[in-house]
């Protein structure tokens, strides 16, 4: 059976909320004191020095939008746009990142805005109308509307992350939250799950699951050829090489060399913490499982 992933993948003082930035002045103390003031005599004080302190204007509130195209991205769907929250759903997110590196477009087209201000998102369920498994084969579409109202622990929760201007992308909190939503809610998605699983809900198609011992490069050339996703999990236990985290899942970002020397790369949805390149003849050192899902 495929392995859980995800749990308490980050801390939950990783990031700050959005108010962090604001410093408490009540202290209990006037605003001013004496020394902003130039006295002129009889009781009498110049304001001048004071109203030249002003407090400057806040900036304006981030207004949401789906879609962003930031410095030193290619489109608006970038892997670089997900940055997992406190929630151990990186299993999720890095099926979701998958499909950003290989079909953007493949999002796009889930994502349906509606006049109202909400999304539908198209995802799958088994075709018995149950959640899928491991071992699901047949799967059909399921429409899951959602607002853009979330917690403070998704995805991309940072003040600054996602941000240009006075705009902040929302389209990964928004497929974060219609897999919640199908699955059961942010509790029964933020404490660990299966790759397999998410990558058929998020494409309708059966996925599967190897050892990193049976990868072999022509297996790999293949899925990478055929435009798989790839989805690597590390060992639950035990000091990991190549900056590695335990009980963590990877998105895969391509294969260099041949032979002995070939290279495997990983990303991770945290979006710092990149693992260093792994030997493929040394992936079972830290790596579980190997993920394959399948966009057509």
């Amino acid at each position: 059976m495929t392995k859980i992933h995800g749990l308490n993948d980050l801390t939950d003082n990783l990031y700050t909320s959005d108010n962090s930035e604001q410093m408490a002045s009540d202290d209990g103390q006037s605003d001013y004191n004496q020394s902003d003031y130039s006295q002129l005599g009889g009781g009498q004080w110049d304001a001048s020095a004071a109203a030249a302190k002003a407090v400057p204007t806040p900036p304006p509130p981030l207004v949401q939008v789906l879609y962003l195209t930031e410095a030193g991205e290619t489109g608006a769907i970038n892997v670089a746009d997900i940055n997992q929250g406190e929630m151990g759903d990186c299993y999720l997110l890095s099926s979701i990142g998958e499909i950003a590196l290989l079909k953007p477009a493949f999002i796009s087209n889930m994502i349906h805005v509606n006049a109202n201000g909400t999304e539908t998102v198209t995802l799958y369920e088994a075709s018995n109308g149950s959640l899928p498994t491991w071992a699901t084969a047949a799967l059909k579409p399921v429409l899951e509307t959602v607002t853009n109202v979330f917690p403070g622990d998704a995805v991309n929760n940072g003040a600054t992350q996602d941000v240009l201007k006075n705009q902040k992308e929302i389209w990964p909190q928004v497929l974060e939250k219609a897999y919640a939503t199908l699955d059961g809610g942010y509790a029964a998605i933020g404490n660990g799950g299966s790759p397999v699983v998410a990558m058929e809900e998020l494409t309708g198609h059966a996925a599967s699951f190897m050892s990193p011992a049976s990868l072999t490069l022509a297996s790999l050339v293949s899925f990478v050829s055929a435009g798989d996703m790839i989805v690597m999990d590390t060992r639950a236990s035990g000091a990991l090489p190549n900056n590695l985290v335990n009980d963590h899942a990877y998105m895969f970002d391509g294969v260099t060399g041949s032979g002995a020397s070939a290279t495997v790369h990983l990303l991770n949805p945290w979006g710092f913490d990149q693992p260093s390149a792994v030997l493929l003849s040394q992936l079972s050192k830290g790596i579980a499982e190997v993920d394959i899902g399948h966009l057509s």
